[in-house]
């Protein structure tokens, strides 16, 4: 099969296509045809050495969408269960330190296989997975976001802050969503929001609508220290405070905080790892997604855009732009 793989970290250049033998299957795992896996900032930080636990040689990808093409039951007999099944996948290890979805085939435990959302190609179900399961975390596992409180998210319009508005909205809490620029973007009307530029946009956006002081949850899904230190100084005193953070935008990680704010207002604060659910949690979340995307409780992407896999030049760009901005349209690569 043909796949992309790198033999060491350091730089893009060392992606490259190959040819490689089909994941040899185990008891209980599946082979799954790839259709479309969606590339995510943590692909090209792995290449580029910035996760100290990849490792090498490896085929980078963690999300994808395809279908069912061989499984192997407990005994190691071969199983017709879910032959032919549409199907997609992120999470755990894949393309850490076990070989990912930047390929033709990829191999799944059969407990973790979850059915794609029937209304959704594979472009669009592949381009979404690993976005989506970040939010979920965030928004459900580490925030505990519930109906009535009031949440501001940095990085509103990006894959995963806009995936957390959407799960915060189903849960019914009030949302203010910081974006760079409101000249070319309408926000969803359960979002308000704020637009970055003066020094004290967040807070001066909260407190005109009598906020200040009363914000119960921020999720920081872009990674600039000040909107951080700005929404910081809007969130409650009482000690309930959550602050939620997935990301830093300097490359040497070092993030400037304010931690008066933090200690006087009893914060906590905790970090957003995608790895953190085994990948039978993956398939709870996963297959919670599909069921309320299909029923339209949440929303897929409208487009995406395609990448063929045999073309390196446009792979690679589309890996290093991924590190330079967050796009409301995301790229997948086709095998």
């Amino acid at each position: 099969m043909q796949a992309l793989k790198f033999e060491k970290t350091g730089s893009l250049d060392g992606l490259s296509l190959v040819n490689v033998d089909k994941p040899i299957l185990s008891p209980g795992e599946a082979l799954v045809r790839v259709r479309a896996a969606g590339i995510n900032g943590s692909d090209a930080a792995g290449i580029l050495g910035m996760l100290p636990f990849v490792t090498t040689p490896r085929i980078p990808g963690r999300d994808f969408s395809g279908e069912v093409v061989e499984a192997l039951d407990a005994s190691g007999a071969s199983s017709q269960e879910w032959i032919g099944a549409e199907v997609w996948g992120t999470g755990s290890e894949r393309g850490f330190t076990s070989d990912g979805s930047f390929s033709q085939y990829v191999s799944v435990p059969i407990a973790a296989l979850s059915r794609k959302p029937a209304s959704l190609d594979h472009s669009r179900a592949g381009s979404m997975t690993l976005q989506w399961l970040c939010a979920w975390i965030t928004v459900d596992t580490l925030a505990n976001v519930k109906e009535g409180d009031n949440v501001i998210i940095i990085g509103a319009r990006g894959g995963i802050g806009s995936a957390a508005a959407q799960l915060c909205n189903e849960r019914g809490a009030r949302i203010f969503g910081t974006y760079t620029s409101l000249a070319k973007v309408t926000p969803p009307p359960y979002i308000t929001p704020i637009e970055l530029g003066p020094k004290n946009a967040i807070r001066d956006a909260i407190t005109k609508v009598g906020l200040q002081n009363k914000i119960d949850v921020l999720l920081d899904c872009a990674g600039y220290d000040q909107p951080f230190n700005d929404a910081v100084f809007t969130m409650t005193p009482n000690g309930t405070g959550r602050v939620v953070v997935m990301a830093v935008h300097a490359k040497d990680g070092m993030f400037p905080i304010n931690l008066r704010p933090f200690y006087t207002k009893a914060l906590t604060l905790k970090g957003m790892l995608s790895s953190i659910l085994g990948p039978e949690e993956v398939k709870g979340v996963l297959d919670d997604l599909a069921k309320k995307i299909d029923t339209g409780l949440l929303e897929g992407p409208k487009e995406v855009n395609e990448i063929d896999m045999r073309d390196m030049g446009a792979v690679k760009g589309a890996l290093q732009e991924i590190l330079t901005r967050a796009s409301h349209v995301r790229s997948v690569i086709i095998p």
